[in-house]
Order: C-alpha cells, then structure tokens, then sequence
C-alpha cells in the first residue's frame, strides 16, 4: 500500500451547528451505536460509517424489497441518514491501516463491538491513541468493557431480561419484554452524552479520552429510583397492574383506552370534576383508600360512556393530567410531532423516507440530516482519496476485495 502522507487536521470554523467541523470514526453496527452517530451528525459532525463489505447487519431490516435489495431497509435508514460509508474489510492489515489512516484525521472513534474484538485486529484504543493522541474512543456493548459479564455478547431483548428491567414491568404470568428497541435507543442517547463530555474533557487536556458505555447500566438507570433502591435494600419487584389506583392507570373507553395520573388527591378532584363524577370532586387521601374500590368502579363505567377521543379532548380543556393511548400513527394526527419538528422528509436512492430529527430544541430549531442515506461503500473511493491514497492504490484495494466501492459506477 502506498504510503499514506501527513493528514491536515481540519480548521473549526463558526458555523450553525454545534459538533460542525467534527469528525466521527464509526465503526458501530445495528441500532444503538448507529443512533450515537446518528445524533452527533445531527449536530453537525461528519460521520464516517466503516462498515464490513457485506455491510451493517441492518441493511436488509423491513421495508419493500426494493428498498431492502439495495441495502436501505427502513431499519437501517431510520439512524444512517447523513453519514458517509466506507465499507472496508479490518480483518486484513491493509484495511486495518485504512481505518487507522482515518482514525488520524478524526475527533471521535465509536465501535460497538464485543470488548477485546476489535484489538484483535489492531483497531482497540491504545492502537489508535498511538496514531492520535487526541482521540475520544467511544465502545458500546451489552455489559460493559469491565466486569465478570463484560465479555457477554447481548442484544435489547437479552439485557431486557438481565438487567432486571423487565422485573420492573411483572403481570401475573411474568415479567413483560417493552416493546420496541428501547433499550438500543436509550443507549445511543446515553452514549451520544458521554462522547460530548468526553470532547469537552478533550478540548481541556487536549489528551486522548477513553468511554465505556454498557447497556445495561444505561437500562438500569431508566428505572433509577428502583435501582438506587435495590443496591440498598435488595428485594423483588411487585407485580404490576394496569390499574394501581382509582384513577391511575390504564382505563377502557368505548372504544379503546386512556391513561390517567391521580396519584394526589388533587390530581384525582381535577378527573372526578371532567369526567363528570362530582360526588368525588372532594376526595382526599383517606378517601381514596378507604372508597377506592367504589371510586374505581365509578370511573371505569364512567369512562366507558364516551370514546377515547372525546376523553382525549376533554382531559386537554381541563388541564386534567390524563390522555388516550395512542397508536404511533395516531399520535402523528394530532399535529403536536409536526409542531415539534420531530420528523422530516429525505430523498434516498430508494425513495422519499422519514427521518427524525436531533428531539430537542435549541433557539427554536431542531436539525435534521445534511444529506441522504449512504449505499453500502459508495464513499470508499472519496474518502480514500481526501487520506491521500492514490488511483492505483485505490484501484488495488477494491479489485483485491479490501475496500468495497465504485457503488453504481461498478457495481462493486
């Protein structure tokens, strides 16, 4: 391989985005370490996605076959938008050297491979803090880089379970896996935390900086109080109910459901008075206990008089701490995601997709992805050639089936 020249360190100009002028290494896989990336580039680092040569293992993940032929399920597209895509074999030492070319010209370096995997390959962090000494190196795994479960492979589902998070959501034939990724999502949240107080820590010393975010610290701390608690005192978690108190919980409607939150007496008057239960507009803590099974058996039947829409409204007027149980396509009917910015529209080579955007606001705006959906390696030559490598180098490293790339060009 060519020997690769001196890299120039980008400038960090003033711009409108906070992280512009950055650059992220990423060498992570699935959901929660695309989603990290996912949302620094949001915030305007530019994200280089290192991917194998058969490419992230959620290319193919839903959508129309179209969409998943090309490598752009709806699984993969949902947190890459905006990224860039190398794709580069590093098990070979002349893709190692790629990746370690790279890892020079950027702030960030972000795997999500299990701990020890990639020093094998000469890509863990005392190799790439030898080549920039200023690297944040940001890993992501299931239990962390520490620990006598540190070496465990897991996903979402498995931490769920381990973790004993699912022990906080317990109905009678057993604890209840949530639905969704939520887990992978959190983490990525997390993880996008740590790399910023990493950079800032970095921007201090001007020292390399090491991170270890594990899921299931990070899923132990959605249940916080409890697991504060349980460090303590131990225990088992109770089983849970979808009605906890006579008016908080999960009640039917006349056609589907509400959720209400009265865990105060005064929180319970605001319901008794919309719903239209005025002998309860009074009721205290003694109350509630004493009457709670009467109170309860009023409400439900009350509540199954009306719609959950009609419920949804009145609660809105009222400033009742209540609300339907929505579908995700019916909460996009209200209108409050599209007053939050929460999505927007992108072009890709397999159609116009909905993205989300950065969740949050800062001077009222919200940030999206500057640019599409990478094909699998459709950067590799560009970016091979802003490190300095030649044509002929280039030329060699995909022919020899090192770099994938020329995507649509030569169907490499």
């Amino acid at each position: 391989m060519a020997q690769v020249p001196g890299i120039r360190l980008r400038s960090r100009t003033v711009s409108e985005r906070p992280l512009d002028g950055l650059r992220i290494v990423d060498l992570t896989h699935v959901l929660a370490g695309p989603y990290c990336s996912y949302q620094l580039g949001l915030l305007g680092a530019e994200v280089i996605k290192v991917e194998p040569l058969s490419g992230d293992l959620v290319r193919p993940w839903k959508g129309t076959r179209d969409q998943m032929r090309a490598g752009l399920g709806t699984g993969f597209m949902a947190q890459n938008a905006g990224k860039r895509s190398l794709a580069v074999d590093v098990t070979e030492p002349e893709g190692r050297d790629v990746v370690l070319a790279l890892a020079e010209t950027a702030d960030v370096f972000l795997e999500n491979y299990r701990p020890g995997a990639l020093a094998g390959h000469g890509l863990g962090y005392d190799d790439v803090r030898r080549r920039n000494g200023a690297i944040v190196y940001a890993s992501i795994s299931a239990f962390g880089q520490t620990g006598p479960h540190g070496h465990r492979p897991g996903f979402d589902d498995v931490v769920q379970g381990t973790s004993g998070f699912m022990a906080t959501n317990k109905r009678d034939d057993g604890p209840i896996r949530t639905g969704g990724p939520v887990l992978d999502y959190a983490t990525g949240m997390h993880a996008t935390a740590a790399v910023l107080a990493a950079l800032m820590l970095r921007d201090r010393t001007g020292e390399s900086q090491r991170v270890d975010v594990a899921m299931q610290d990070v899923t132990m701390l959605l249940v916080n109080y409890e697991t504060a608690g349980a460090s303590q005192h131990g225990g088992v978690s109770e089983t849970n109910a979808d009605i906890t108190g006579p008016m908080l919980g999960r009640f039917a409607t006349a056609d589907g459901h509400v959720m209400l939150a009265g865990y105060l007496p005064r929180h319970c008057q605001s319901i008794a008075r919309a719903i239209g239960l005025d002998e309860y507009a009074e009721v205290g803590f003694r109350d509630l206990a004493e009457r709670g099974d009467e109170i309860q058996a009023a409400v439900e039947a009350r509540l199954r008089e009306r719609i959950t829409a009609d419920w949804d409204a009145i609660f809105g007027e009222r400033g009742v701490v209540g609300g339907a149980v929505r579908e995700l396509s019916e909460t996009f009917e209200t209108g409050q995601p599209a007053a939050r910015g929460l999505t927007e529209p992108i072009d890709t080579p397999a159609g116009e997709i909905h993205v989300t955007t950065n969740g949050y606001r800062i001077n009222d705006r919200t940030w999206g992805p500057r640019s599409s959906v990478p094909l699998l390696g459709q950067d590799s030559r560009a970016v091979l050639g802003e490190l300095g490598f030649d044509d002929g180098t280039i030329d060699s490293l995909i022919d020899r089936g090192i770099v994938r790339g020329d995507v649509g060009r030569r169907g490499g």
